[in-house]
């Protein structure tokens, strides 16, 4: 095998699905723990919302720290130590005792996870075998899964086993890097490659940024455009739910994806359907439907999209990297943009305000293909 090619044995394949498990876990407590952080360490509710924030700012610089690893050492030294990272910050906050400890402690977990999030998808994208969209998609899946049964798991334990949840994470980490053993190979990196991103690495740096955008804010916002449109908030919180329980399904039915099925029409199909199901969404006894649809329609587009970039720049690990600090951004930034619009023109425009990103995701990736 040569030396800048990626194989991973079964056993790997199984300790980066239950990474994925992990971090979908831990990352989606957050929000269900602000109320408990209140009481715990007696600051705001606003105060306390900092802790998503932190997280990803630490996640952002373990993406740019991961980068240049990956590049530099063999493949299980980043996420070897990245483990052991997450395992440092779960412990530390299992025993912090004052606010901003936790909050330090809350970075270094961001910081392991993001380096985890690059290295571990970078590692699929470019290993050995003809499914690995599929696989890679199914791998995404058990994030999804652990994002759903993060709050419950935060609803039953937190309030008397705080410390435990967060020592047991560590522990899980730690033992999950073991899994490392059956990593071999490097990533390629191109020995005439500037490092920075060609235009088709820049187009498709965009389309993920407004593909993240596109997921966290429709996650954040269709709550409340339901609820104007009359549901009440158990049904709308139940929609959310549903929202992302149709990532879950639609990722684990890529795996079913026949090898031959190119990246590309998987990406562009499902980013036209989904940009369908959010104007749907105008329609409000369709409304609760159509964010579903969409959530099914958005599951495969990032997998799939890093594995066809991958097959575009096949010598070049480099190109894959630039997409992970766009999904940061795309996840800080979406949210919060989306925000803005509702601010100046009401809740009602959120349908609109998704179909135009949605739109603006599609005409990227359609541009890639004629950039190929």
């Amino acid at each position: 095998m040569r030396p800048d090619r990626v194989v991973l044995s079964r056993t790997a394949v199984i300790a980066i699905g239950l990474t994925f498990l992990l971090m979908g876990l831990v990352v989606s407590a957050y929000g269900p723990l602000l109320e408990h952080l209140t009481r715990r360490f007696g600051v705001s509710l606003p105060v306390a919302g900092a802790t998503i924030s932190v997280h990803f700012g630490g996640g952002l610089l373990g993406v740019l720290i991961a980068m240049r690893s990956m590049e530099r050492l063999p493949a299980r030294v980043t996420v070897m130590v990245a483990c052991g990272i997450g395992a440092l910050g779960c412990a530390a906050v299992a025993v912090a005792f004052i606010w901003p400890f936790f909050l330090a402690a809350i970075f270094v977990v961001g910081l392991g996870f993001g380096a985890l999030v690059l290295g571990l998808n970078q590692l699929v994208a470019y290993s050995e075998g003809r499914r690995r969209a599929a696989l890679l998609s199914g791998l995404n899946s058990a994030y999804s899964a652990g994002a759903v049964a993060g709050p419950v798991l935060v609803a039953a334990f937190a309030r008397d086993h705080f410390s435990l949840l967060f020592l047991a994470a560590a522990a899980v980490a730690l033992a999950l890097s073991l899994g490392t053993a059956g990593i071999v190979g490097r990533l390629p990196v191109g020995s005439g490659s500037s490092g920075r991103p060609g235009l088709l690495v820049i187009v498709f740096i965009v389309a993920f940024t407004l593909y993240v955008g596109l997921e966290t804010g429709t996650g954040g916002w269709m709550p409340s455009h339901l609820e104007s449109a009359g549901l009440r908030s158990q049904d709308a919180a139940a929609a959310t739910s549903g929202f992302f329980l149709a990532i879950v399904t639609g990722r684990l039915l890529m795996t079913l994806m026949p090898a031959h099925v190119p990246e590309h029409v998987i990406v562009i199909t499902g980013a036209a359907l989904a940009t369908a199901a959010l104007l749907a969404t105008f329609i409000a006894p369709l409304a609760p439907w159509a964010y579903i649809a969409a959530g099914l329609a958005l599951a495969p587009i990032f997998p799939t999209g890093i594995v066809w970039l991958a097959k575009l720049r096949p010598g070049d690990s480099r190109a894959t990297s630039w997409l992970f600090p766009a999904a940061s951004v795309g996840g800080i930034a979406g949210p919060g943009a989306i925000g803005l619009v509702v601010a100046g023109f009401g809740v009602a425009w959120v349908p609109a305000v998704l179909a135009a990103v949605g739109a603006g995701m599609s005409a990227a990736f359609w541009l890639a293909t004629r950039l190929r």
